[in-house]
């Protein structure tokens, strides 16, 4: 499941949710006030609110009220209120499922933003170990690909020529002219920007990163996998995996001299 299928199910959820409680919640309403019934509705928006982001939570809380009102207020299905109290337990209902989901709007980008750090950690501690390991250049590369979601990577030496690449088919791809970065891999020369739901795209026929090391140059191509492009973590993460590929490689030209 995606991430658009997640949210619109979370949001279904909200909407299918505030309905059966408030039909679960019929035998009850002649024992008490319908104001009363207005702390189940808040906990269920709550409870949306943080597993399911701000849209899901706003939809819990517009539906609780409804429910609240249709189901549980005098008169019975009815969108009318008669009682004071049951018209402050309306608003109030719904003045807190936003709040609520402001909340868990907040919590959910912090976790998703804890959550990329994590992997991108993850990710490089896992190349620098291969490359500890002494990993031929190709697994690299392959590592890079998946890891990053990329659509191809070629590295070239100073004189252009082939290196490696991933996957192997990328290595008949036209060389990419647009010069990225090294820091952010964007494009150097260019004022306007790609970007997809995720971040900074990459340049439409590719991206060179070029490094002058140990007194030669070494070149890195990227095409890019997905339209979503790379969040700036990712983007970092990246740039900093790709230096220290072109230092390893710079390091086992020197030694084999």
């Amino acid at each position: 499941m995606n991430d658009r299928d997640d949210f619109r199910m979370w949001i279904v959820a909200g909407a299918v949710g505030a309905l059966l409680i408030g039909v679960a919640l019929i035998p009850l309403r002649s024992f008490t006030s319908a104001s009363n019934f207005a702390f189940v509705f808040l906990v269920f928006t709550i409870v949306l609110a943080e597993l399911g982001g701000r849209a899901a939570g706003l939809t819990a809380a517009i539906m609780s009220a409804v429910s609240l009102n249709f189901f549980l207020t005098q008169p019975y299905l009815n969108l009318a209120i008669d009682k004071k109290d049951d018209i402050i337990a309306f608003f109030a209902l719904i003045f807190c499922g936003l709040v609520a989901s402001a909340f868990g709007r907040h919590r959910r980008r912090l976790q998703e933003f804890a959550d990329r750090s994590n992997k991108g950690l993850d990710l490089l501690q896992g190349f620098v170990d291969n490359l500890k390991a002494g990993a031929p250049i190709e697994t690299l590369l392959r590592e890079l690909q998946r890891g990053f979601g990329l659509g191809g990577l070629v590295l070239r030496d100073s004189a252009d020529r082939l290196l490696a690449a991933a996957p192997a088919s990328a290595s008949t791809s036209v060389p990419a002219k647009v010069s990225l970065n090294p820091h952010t891999l964007f494009p150097s020369q260019e004022t306007r920007h790609r970007f997809g739901e995720k971040g900074p795209r990459l340049p439409e026929g590719g991206g060179r990163v070029r490094w002058d090391i140990g007194g030669g140059g070494i070149t890195l191509d990227l095409w890019e996998g997905d339209t979503e492009g790379l969040s700036l973590d990712e983007g970092q993460t990246l740039a900093v995996a790709a230096l220290l590929l072109a230092m390893e490689i710079s390091r086992r030209q020197v030694l084999a001299k």
